[in-house]
Formats: C-alpha cells, structure tokens, sequence
C-alpha cells in the first residue's frame, strides 16, 4: 500500500514538475480561454459563490481534498471568520501544456473588510486545468511562494 502511494506521489510530482524542467515555448493567444475561466472563477470566488464555482468551475481531482460544494462553502465561512472580503487579482498567466491541459499562475492578495491585506499580502498559486467536452475545469491547485520566478508559455506543437 505505501509503495503504491509512494509511486502515485512520485508520479504526481514528475507531471507537476515537468512544465518548469522544459524549455519555455513561445505565448500567444492559446490561453486566452483559461485566462478567461480564471478572471471568472475570481470573480465567482469574491461574491463567494460556492455553488457557481462548484458548477461551473472545478472539476477537483480526488487528491485535492475539497469533495463537494459544501466543503468549497465551510471554506468560504472559515476565511470570512478571519476577516477576509474579496481577492484583488493581480494577474493571470496561462500555460497550455497540451491542447487539453493547462496551468494558471495567479499573482494575487487576499484583502479583508477594512481593506488591509491578509497574510501574506503577495500570494502565488498555481491551477491546473483540462479541457473536457464542456469545456475547461479547474483540477487542482496548490500555493507557492510568491517569489517564485515561474516562466510558463504556451506549449507548441512538435517541441
């Protein structure tokens, strides 16, 4: 049972690393259609919209721990408990790592009522995305330090 973890995890953290280890190809207009599924998920998160986000949005692989609406809502009730408003987006990269598969970078802050930032005030996440016949979801994501220079492009065909 632990080797078979094991593998999994070694496998999950080869296809996560893999974008960053390869050479960065040129960006252009392909990720447009994940930056704007993103710009609409803030948009979704900072009216605190579980039931549109769970909809409309994600489609969570099983490792990511959120299992239902319900989860993604108490989530919503914790940060509100701690003073949290809304997320000021600061921007949005897509990365198409395949023409079914991408990768967000968000560069953000996460701000309470009386406008001051919640800790940290700089904050990086990554999303991963996937095209399904109705169109792309959010799969999972996972907070890395803000400071992280990350160069994600557009991935050609043929490299």
């Amino acid at each position: 049972m632990r080797r078979r973890f094991a593998a999994r995890a070694a496998v999950l953290a080869a296809a996560l690393a893999t974008p960053f280890l390869a050479p960065a190809a040129r960006a252009d207009a392909r990720g447009g259609e994940v930056e704007a599924i993103i710009r609409e998920y803030i948009a979704l998160w900072n009216a605190h919209d579980a039931h549109a986000i769970w909809t409309r949005v994600y489609r969570l692989d099983a490792a990511q721990g959120m299992k239902s609406e319900a989860d993604l809502a108490a989530g919503f009730a914790r940060l509100k408990a701690e003073g949290y408003d809304h997320s000021d987006l600061q921007s949005v990269r897509a990365c198409l790592l395949t023409p079914r598969v991408a990768m967000a970078l968000l560069r953000f802050s996460r701000l309470k009522t009386d406008g001051s930032p919640m800790p940290p005030k700089d904050r990086l996440s990554i999303y991963m995305l996937r095209r399904f016949d109705d169109g792309w979801r959010v799969t999972g994501m996972t907070a890395v330090d803000a400071s992280a220079r990350i160069d994600c492009a557009s991935a050609e065909p043929g490299r």
